[in-house]
């Protein structure tokens, strides 16, 4: 009696500690670690389906107009590595306008910045400390958020954003509600290489996959950590024309 007294408790205990397990996960935000599963065939690629739906309630996007061979080059900086001017020159040289997604850190670096926005492109909200956004309560992601934007308008007052980045590419439905508040439209990505840390990228190998994933409203995401950037967008842009796509502008 003793005995099968002890398995029901053990079992309680297990039931107990599953349906907290579960209870925690059913009231917790469905985090989304955003990513695509690539095509060659110039269609635009399959993101988390959960992703897509909270960006849609959210007007949010990871896609330009696909109604003609454009694409959208953004690029992600929370800190400076030394290869920002090389590609800013390669950008003026081909007319191309980006959407450059900063951190607080970045915001030092003010004569890039001058630069960027002097020759047309774009500032977006990538927060001010770069945090895992989804793993914070309301404030904590409204601040990290506003926190960017104070900062931002302190030494660029006739600067207006349009655009919001989750950093890591997570976010919930919480985070596009606050971004949205603070209106900011939440910007993914429907190409993406692993082009940052500091061991040089293959820039003919990049340059190709990413010619290879090309199609119609891509937006494209960058960083400019590593040295083999400058080189590889040098070796895009002409397969981009070779396969009659150009550079759009968000």
């Amino acid at each position: 009696m003793k005995k099968k007294f002890l398995v029901m408790v053990l079992c309680g205990i297990v039931l107990v500690a599953v349906a907290t397990q579960v209870a925690f996960s059913s009231a917790g935000a469905h985090v989304v670690n955003w990513g695509v599963n690539p095509n060659t065939q110039e269609r635009t690629p399959e993101p988390p389906s959960g992703g897509v739906k909270l960006l849609a309630e959210h007007d949010g996007l990871f896609v330009g107009d696909g109604a003609e061979k454009k694409v959208y080059f953004t690029f992600d900086l929370g800190y400076e590595a030394g290869y920002t001017g090389e590609v800013l020159d390669i950008l003026k040289e081909h007319g191309i306008k980006s959407v450059f997604f900063l951190c607080g850190n970045y915001l030092q670096e003010r004569e890039l910045i001058d630069r960027m926005l002097a020759e047309g492109h774009e500032l977006g909200n990538h927060t001010d400390r770069h945090k895992d956004l989804p793993s914070l309560g309301e404030d904590g992601i409204k601040k990290d958020i506003v926190d960017f934007d104070t900062k931002l308008k302190e030494k660029y007052p006739d600067t207006t954003m349009r655009f919001f980045r989750p950093p890591q590419g997570k976010f919930c439905a919480r985070t596009l509600k606050i971004a949205q508040e603070q209106n900011l439209r939440t910007m993914m990505w429907s190409i993406a290489i692993v082009d940052w840390g500091k061991t040089p990228i293959d820039a003919q190998k990049s340059a190709d996959k990413i010619a290879s994933r090309l199609h119609p409203g891509a937006i494209i995401l960058l960083h400019i950590t590593n040295s083999g950037t400058p080189q590889m967008l040098r070796l895009l842009l002409p397969q981009m024309t070779e396969k009659g796509y150009s550079a759009g502008q968000l």
